[in-house]
């Protein structure tokens, strides 16, 4: 489990309720996170844990006020135009901008119909009689990415989720993308909650696993390198060489020396054979 920290930073306490950055700031601009209370920076345990335990009335709250809001646009461009550009049509739309990015990009949108930059009076009429419907699909809550779904993960199970680990339980099976965004997948807070904890334990352990492996064998890789090499001053030392010699015998090219600064010591040793009296 992560050990409890003794304060939180606004960055680690917005992903602690799973918030972005934006509505981090609206969450406190409404009252639905408390200003700090640890040097009018950070937040307490205290103040802490009932915030967790409320994320799922945040975010609804959240959600809420972007709907009213969405609504607002909507009504403060009411005015029919023969033509709609997107900004104009996303708050006709109702939509938020994520909601409209995503749309687009998953064709719920289609391209704008007028000279390749704006949708025509029809399009728009099409699209706002069918606004319910595309606001479902898209959901109130924004579908996040691999770092953003490590992060929840994180927070859920106690284990040190990465998005490597998100993509490999993508891979598996074991989480399934809720769509994709500019060519990426994304995951919904529903398919990220329908992920069994034993499938993350082993995601983790797994990756940690092949961490160890791969740091075992490295390590096995530079002790080798450094059993078949000499330092400079190894170097010098079995030729009875100065620095400066040494360094125009690689000039010269009598001699090799590696990008990592070492010297091949079979190298080096068949110099000492064959020069005993250097």
């Amino acid at each position: 489990m992560n050990a409890p920290r003794s304060e939180y930073g606004p960055v680690v306490l917005a992903n602690e309720l799973e918030l972005t950055h934006r509505l981090f700031e609206r969450a406190k601009h409404l009252g639905l996170v408390p200003p700090p209370d640890v040097e009018d920076r950070r937040w307490s345990p205290a103040a802490v844990e009932p915030l967790l335990e409320r994320r799922a009335d945040i975010a609804a709250a959240l959600a809420a006020d972007v709907a009213e809001r969405a609504a607002k646009l909507a009504q403060e461009t009411a005015r029919e135009r023969d033509a709609y550009g997107p900004e104009v049509l996303r708050r006709r739309l109702g939509l938020v901008r994520w909601q409209f990015d995503q749309a687009r990009e998953r064709g719920l949108i289609p391209e704008p119909d007028v000279d390749g930059r704006a949708w025509s009076a029809a399009a728009e009429a099409e699209l706002r009689a069918g606004a319910a419907e595309l606001t479902a699909a898209l959901g109130a809550v924004p579908r996040v990415g691999a770092g953003k779904a490590a992060v929840a993960l994180g927070h859920t199970t106690g284990l040190p989720v990465t998005a490597d680990d998100i993509r490999r339980l993508a891979e598996a099976g074991a989480l399934r993308a809720s769509g994709e965004f500019r060519g990426h997948p994304t995951y919904s807070r529903e398919a990220l909650a329908a992920v069994p904890e034993a499938a993350v334990e082993e995601a983790v352990t797994e990756r940690l696993r092949r961490a160890e492996t791969e740091a075992e064998a490295a390590a096995a890789l530079l002790r080798q390198r450094m059993a078949e090499s000499l330092s400079a001053a190894e170097a010098a030392e079995q030729l009875g060489w100065s620095a400066a010699r040494l360094e125009a015998a690689v000039a010269k090219g009598g001699l090799t020396r590696a990008q990592d600064g070492r010297y091949d010591r079979a190298e080096v040793m068949a110099l000492v054979a064959a020069d005993p009296w250097r």
